[in-house]
């Protein structure tokens, strides 16, 4: 065979672009790693604004009442279908609600994708989300104002917002925030 078919092959092609772009996926996994190791813990407010009066349909048909999670650490991200960092962040959401959940804690989504319904629906299915979503931006606009997204947000059993983030916020980080919720003991109602 010549050398010019053989170089035409697609392993020969593969090989070539292997060997000249070989650092860019070391590069990406160096940085993941250094991400997660060294990215600041959560600081959590000793004190939260109270969490809004959030009432709305879940693409199951159910009624999400937000004051009924009272007593259970509440986690709300403000996401949509055709975001990058929504997408990478929402694995690791799954993984802690499954984690969590028999120790009180509750995962929402809010989606703000104009299209409702029609586009979430999908997207929730094949990525076997685990927890209610609502698919309504104006829940969100209302309740949960701001322009970016991913949005996310740490409710106490009190129903304070004790932490807000705009951007992707991945698994590791939340973990140590989330068993800090959970093991606080609620204030004992005085008697009169």
């Amino acid at each position: 065979m010549p050398d010019s078919d053989r170089d035409r092959s697609p392993w020969h092609t593969v090989w070539a672009y292997t060997k000249a772009y070989w650092h860019w996926p070391v590069l990406l996994v160096m940085g993941i790693y250094v991400y997660q190791q060294y990215m600041p813990s959560i600081d959590l407010a000793d004190e939260g604004r109270p969490a809004p009066t959030v009432a709305a349909e879940t693409l199951a048909g159910d009624r999400f009442r937000l004051e009924d999670h009272r007593g259970t650490v509440v986690v709300v991200n403000v996401w949509a279908t055709w975001c990058p960092p929504c997408r990478v962040e929402m694995p690791g959401f799954v993984d802690l609600q499954r984690e969590f959940a028999d120790a009180g804690v509750q995962f929402v989504g809010i989606a703000v994708d104009r299209d409702g319904a029609d586009a979430v629906r999908p997207f929730v299915e094949k990525q076997g989300i685990n927890f209610p979503q609502i698919a309504n931006p104006a829940v969100a606009a209302r309740h949960f104002p701001g322009e970016a997204v991913p949005r996310t947000y740490l409710i106490d059993k009190q129903g304070r917002i004790r932490y807000e983030h705009s951007g992707v916020i991945l698994k590791w980080a939340l973990d140590d925030a989330l068993a800090r919720l959970v093991n606080e003991t609620r204030p004992e109602k005085s008697e009169p």
